[in-house]
């Protein structure tokens, strides 16, 4: 009896472990590919899966926002996106430093990168950096928090 009950347990312990391997771990390459898709669905104007990949009740700044941007009831990432599509769609971003960090369920990326305006558009070339605070929530990461300015010096 006492052999049944520690090999029931050993399965218990074995299947429990394959059961969270097969729903993916929370790891620096599932985040950098998050990230990658998240700013690719910005970068390219697709709405539905950046809107997929930002937490319901995330906050952050914006490259020239004086105040934070607040997701909850009355502000959707429906209704901040298209405006932020529509200023990054000035320029051709070039990542030049990014970090990865995992600490259990939260991963950070820091992240430096020279945007270029498109032909024709009357912008100033800009150094920027972004930090992005992301979730694994659902076997998934969600973007809660980001910051976004300009470098103090040019790279």
């Amino acid at each position: 009896m006492r052999y049944r009950v520690w090999l029931l347990a050993v399965v218990a312990v074995v299947g429990s472990v394959a059961v969270a391997r097969a729903q993916g771990m929370p790891d620096e390459p599932s985040l950098k590919l998050a990230h990658e898709t998240l700013i690719r669905s910005v970068t390219s104007g697709n709405l539905t899966v950046t809107q997929a990949m930002i937490h319901p009740r995330a906050s952050g700044f914006f490259q020239e926002s004086q105040r934070p941007v607040q997701l909850g009831q009355d502000v959707r990432a429906a209704d901040i996106l298209p405006t932020l599509i529509a200023d990054l769609g000035h320029f051709d971003s070039t990542p030049t430093d990014t970090a990865y960090r995992v600490i259990g369920s939260v991963g950070m990326v820091n992240m430096t990168a020279f945007m270029q305006a498109k032909k024709g558009e009357r912008q100033p070339d800009r150094y920027v950096r972004g930090s992005y605070v992301y979730s694994w929530e659902g076997g998934n990461w969600k973007l809660v928090a980001w910051h976004g300015s300009d470098t103090p010096l040019k790279r």
